[in-house]
């Protein structure tokens, strides 16, 4: 069972903010969800909050569980963690307006004792996000960035949004869509991609689909919900792709593996494009990156067609889908997604899949 744990910030509670609102919001997707009142909040410490949740957690941390810190509960995210034994694994961390220190107050030197072992917090979630403000009044970025760069995954920075409060941001922080679309995964709708895709095929550009939707388009059918859209696309086409989602509110999100053949751009609805650039060579191979790494979208690869909402699209082909589905840490929808691609197409279940499907096995009759 999917598990979330939603820990308050300074002199707070758990029925301040968004935090009751995104605990409904999590129930109702499935989750079992534990957001308690932290002792002595008025004084955060690490050792007395690990004390009391390591006590008090009515369910198992691993790997089908999130755990998500707003200001002084993100810091102590990272004192959880740190308490734990080492193959504590969690599928993702949200650190909503964190820091790097005590900011100069007292009351939070207690979170501070000692110093943070980041190698060893690193290793201890799938997937890492840092959302914060361009106007924290409380935390400045600079905490944020530092962060990101110890623990790598995704930093967000959201204009305007203050320190994510009824307090500095007003009423609506009663609620956090874009931090439930976020943890949900869904924002991205068939309707966005077939958007994007015409109005790029207007501009010239050709996109191949990846991911999810790149799966979806070979099957003719949504799936599950997504969050982004992966797109392999040409070098020469790069900036006319990008300029447009800038202009359609879409900023670039710092990722630890940032590079210029591999970026993100989001924007704030939670909804994001994974930019996969490539040269096509002689052979029709898309090189992606340096020709010297040698790293390819064969040409076979880029030969796929699917279907997404009655439009005809090019995607990653089905044979590629799978080769491309290994050499990592799986996840249950990459178990769903290769599954469904191999009966579809009556391709041979990789082995790796064939060893560790939690699914039920089809042969060529099923």
């Amino acid at each position: 069972m999917k598990k979330a744990l939603i820990l308050h910030g300074t002199d707070g509670s758990s029925l301040e903010n968004w935090f009751p609102w995104l605990k409904q919001q999590l129930e109702n997707k499935g989750y079992e969800v534990w957001c308690p009142n932290l002792p002595g909040a008025d004084r955060p410490s690490i050792e007395k909050y690990n004390k009391f949740i390591l006590k008090s957690l009515p369910f198992e941390i691993d790997k089908e569980t999130i755990l998500i810190g707003h200001s002084s509960g993100a810091v102590a995210i990272l004192g959880l963690l740190d308490s734990m034994p080492e193959d504590t694994f969690v599928q993702a961390c949200y650190l909503v307006g964190s820091f790097k220190d005590d900011l100069g107050w007292n009351i939070l030197k207690d979170l501070f004792v000692r110093p943070f072992n980041f190698s060893g917090i690193k290793l201890k979630s799938r997937l890492w996000y840092f959302i914060h403000s361009d106007n924290d009044p409380y935390c400045p970025l600079e905490h944020a960035q530092y962060l990101h760069s110890q623990l790598g995954g995704d930093l967000i920075v959201l204009p305007g949004q203050k320190h994510f409060s009824i307090e500095t941001a007003g009423e609506d922080y009663r609620k956090f869509p874009y931090l439930y679309h976020l943890i949900a995964e869904d924002a991205m709708t068939a309707e966005d991609v077939v958007s994007f895709y015409d109005e790029m095929e207007r501009k010239g550009v050709k996109l191949w689909l990846d991911g999810g939707w790149g799966v979806d388009a070979l099957l003719g059918k949504q799936t599950r919900q997504h969050g982004d859209i992966d797109i392999a696309i040409l070098k020469k086409n790069v900036k006319v792709a990008t300029n447009y989602l800038k202009s359609k509110g879409y900023a670039q999100i710092h990722r630890s593996d940032t590079s210029p053949h591999n970026f993100m751009l989001g924007n704030n609805l939670a909804q994001f494009v994974d930019f996969h650039v490539i040269q096509l060579d002689e052979d029709g191979n898309g090189l992606y990156g340096s020709h010297k790494e040698g790293v390819m979208y064969p040409a076979d690869a880029l030969s796929g067609k699917g279907n997404i909402g009655n439009k005809d699209v090019w995607c990653i082909s089905p044979q590629w889908v799978v080769n491309f589905h290994s050499g990592y840490q799986l996840r249950g929808k990459d178990y769903t997604d290769v599954l469904a691609i191999c009966k579809k197409f009556d391709i041979k279940i990789p082995a790796e899949y064939e060893k560790n499907s939690p699914h039920i096995r089809f042969n060529k009759e099923s």
